[in-house]
């Protein structure tokens, strides 16, 4: 059809010890193969302790940030109700979330891994510098016990000073999405060519309409640089603020020289969650020389992004194959069957480039020049090709004879239509057909 592409002796006390024995091995063996599979869920930071606003004027510049962590299944079997929480440890009324919490996640398979992600917003005032506040994220869920984020871990206000060596090279994404569907986001950056000891470069989505199912980064310095969050901790950074050597760098390095940049280029894979209207904006954050900078083109992005319920628009074409003369008429060698394919988009969105194969029917020879295509006011081109080889290649021409009558092909075992053009989801222009005659033999 058409396609669109040992014995115990009981009486004997030491073979009945060792019997005895040997039964107790074989229910220690069946125990150890019959473990059932278990859960163990890990929750580890994947971004910064470090936020800020301008060190100039807190009303410029970056505000929010995205503070993470990664949720990872090592058990064997998959764990269901997944609740991320994200909890304040103390007080700052200058920095507070600004998205959804908790976030719930519906399963994780065994040996799997997901990413949280909440937006934290940093009050535009003076009186935010320098200051903190103390949080951690927990996990819970069905099958595995509740875990938390190491603590103390806290978000530290830096002055952030703007940098124009960092910079937002294009973002490449979709400006319309849809609820429950998967996309791609594409930030390309660069920073200073060696990179530096601490860097972010991130999309700031918001995590009620977005949910992050994996990132992955690359970095021209070092050489083959890779990274499967947006966050580079190069230069092993102390984020503990009980410590002595807190916000610096103690090593060791996770980089080779203890820096990461260059050329940035960030892949988001998300799922959409609900609808509504949405931006999609850039923040290139480092440290460097003792200091912290962010990309002075802070704000490039994507301006608006649409997400609608609806489903995505996609064509869908139909096929229906018909037969003159059909099984009731008295079929005999040497009679001709003429087969039309009809074909109809009944999709919401044009097809393109579409294309439709057919085999010839076993027991009969093809027709030498009988293929046809009516294609009406669908506006489409098409060429026909033929195979002699089930379809591996279509590099084959026709001719008369070869063990068929003269004017048949036995050799043809099927015919593809190439269509050139878009063919509309709209009547008239929605429809046609395709042909060709075969012989009984």
């Amino acid at each position: 059809m058409p396609t669109i592409e040992t014995k115990i002796r009981s009486g004997f006390a030491p073979l009945a010890f060792v019997n005895l024995k040997l039964v107790i091995f074989a229910a220690l063996l069946v125990g150890l193969w019959s473990i059932p599979a278990y859960a163990a869920v890990t929750i580890t930071p994947t971004s910064w302790n470090v936020v800020g606003l301008d060190s100039n004027d807190p009303n410029s510049g970056p505000d929010t940030y995205q503070i993470g962590a990664r949720i990872c299944n090592t058990g064997g079997t998959a764990v269901t109700n997944i609740v991320g929480t994200f909890v304040w440890d103390s007080t700052n009324t200058n920095i507070n979330l600004s998205g959804n919490n908790p976030v719930n996640i519906a399963s994780l398979n065994g040996g799997a891994c997901t990413d949280l992600y909440f937006p934290i917003t940093v009050t535009r005032t003076n009186a935010a510098y320098n200051t903190a506040r103390r949080y951690h994220i927990m996990v819970s869920g069905t099958g595995f016990s509740s875990t938390s984020t190491p603590t103390p871990r806290e978000l530290y206000v830096e002055r952030i000073i703007s940098q124009n060596r960092n910079s937002v090279n294009s973002i490449v994404g979709p400006t319309t999405v849809y609820v429950g569907s998967t996309y791609t986001y594409t930030v390309n950056a660069s920073t200073a060519t060696q990179g530096y000891p601490q860097l972010e470069a991130f999309l700031n989505l918001s995590n009620v309409i977005f949910q992050v199912l994996s990132i992955s980064t690359t970095y021209s310095s070092p050489a083959g640089g890779t990274n499967n969050k947006f966050y580079a901790d190069a230069c092993g950074w102390d984020n503990n603020p009980a410590s002595a050597t807190y916000r610096s760098c103690i090593g060791p390095d996770q980089y080779s020289g203890g820096k990461a940049g260059g050329t940035v280029s960030t892949t988001y894979t998300v799922k959409i969650l609900s609808t509504g209207t949405t931006t999609a904006s850039t923040l290139i954050l480092d440290f460097s020389g003792s200091s912290y900078h962010y990309n002075n083109d802070y704000g490039v992005g994507i301006n608006s992004i649409s997400v609608t319920s609806l489903n995505p628009p996609l064509p869908n074409v139909s096929l229906t194959k018909s037969v003159t003369p059909n099984a009731g008429s008295q079929l005999i060698p040497g009679a001709d069957l003429a087969y039309t394919i009809a074909f109809t988009n009944t999709g919401t969105a044009s097809a393109l480039s579409f294309v439709i194969t057919d085999p010839i029917p076993a027991n009969t020879d093809f027709k030498v020049g009988s293929a046809t295509s009516s294609l009406g006011t669908t506006g489409l081109s098409v060429t026909v090709t033929y195979s002699n080889n089930n379809g591996t290649s279509y590099s084959y021409t026709p001719v008369s004879g070869g063990g068929a009558p003269s004017g048949y092909d036995r050799a043809v075992t099927n015919i593809r239509w190439t269509f050139t053009g878009t063919l509309s989801a709209s009547s008239p222009n929605n429809s046609g057909s395709v042909g060709f005659t075969s012989r009984i033999r």
